[in-house]
């Protein structure tokens, strides 16, 4: 594998991940009645996924969201695994705490590190008490060739990728649909998020998750608007239908997402729920 499919790689892997943690927040917020589940919705979750991608077990993942109060805080981390960790390895982490206002969200500060083989990848955003970007880092410096300039306004009224899943809880307990458009800008690309109600589907039972049963919807839409690559990847070039799937693993549990589907020129990439924990308990699993 070349250093430059491996490199493209490392950015499709972050958006498998990224992907997958948009509807944890949300889901935790959208039921609005008071159910046993609702009382444990706003204490730390924490969800642990594994992602095929044409049958081939290639990426774990575990998000933790702490929702609750004036404050959120979300953390995620996830490894290359299976037959891809034999040709590139790659894991990244990535955190994001910010303030829930009534009327918006208002991030504080944004950390992201990556390692693809022996480069790491360092992204480091500070933000004003207004919510506006006053520090922003990348390590190494984003080499520009064969990629989109970013705008002059490139971080202006933005959120990083962590704080939309903040940002979409909010919608959700404000009565809205899973429905929104979000600024993101992560230090090195601008883009816009775009996330959309696509209905209830019954999920079958396998062996790679803990959940089967109904569940709904929310599709997950990208508009690039700077700083992404010119010669575009692929997988992402193809990709067609992003959804996550949310639902509650048990009667007791919160709503999280429990299956993600990606369905791209090349095969199609499956992430499934296998465990989940609620306030720091031990994780439950198959």
């Amino acid at each position: 594998m070349t250093a430059s499919c491996r490199k493209r790689f490392g950015s499709f892997a972050t958006v498998l991940l990224s992907t997958a943690l948009l509807s944890t927040a949300a889901s935790n917020a959208t039921a609005a009645e008071a159910t046993p589940a609702e009382a444990t919705a706003t204490k730390p979750v924490t969800a642990t996924y594994e992602v095929y991608f044409g049958g081939f077990h290639v990426l774990n993942a575990e998000a933790t969201l702490e929702n609750g109060g004036e404050r959120y805080r979300v953390t995620a981390a996830a490894e290359t695994q299976g037959f891809l960790s034999w040709f590139t390895s790659w894991k990244g982490e990535t955190e994001s705490v910010g303030r829930v206002d009534p009327d918006r969200i208002v991030p504080q500060w944004h950390d992201n590190r990556g390692t693809l083989d022996d480069l790491e990848r360092i992204v480091t955003l500070r933000y004003d008490d207004e919510g506006n970007i006053i520090e922003a880092e990348a390590v190494p410096e984003q080499d520009w060739e064969g990629r989109h300039p970013l705008p002059e306004d490139a971080g202006e009224g933005t959120l990083d990728p962590l704080s939309v899943i903040a940002g979409i809880a909010q919608l959700l307990q404000n009565g809205d649909a899973c429905e929104g458009r979000f600024a993101v800008f992560d230090g090195r690309k601008r883009y816009d998020l775009k996330v959309a109600d696509a209905g209830t589907k019954t999920l079958e039972p396998n062996s790679y998750s803990i959940f089967d049963g109904v569940a709904r919807g929310c599709q997950v839409d990208y508009e690039m608007l700077g700083g992404h690559r010119i010669e575009r990847n692929k997988y992402a070039a193809t990709a067609r239908e992003r959804i996550i799937w949310v639902a509650r693993p048990a009667a007791d549990a919160p709503l999280i997402p429990v299956r993600l589907q990606i369905e791209t020129g090349y095969g199609t990439v499956m992430g499934h729920l296998t465990g989940y924990s609620v306030d720091g308990q031990p994780p439950l699993t198959d």
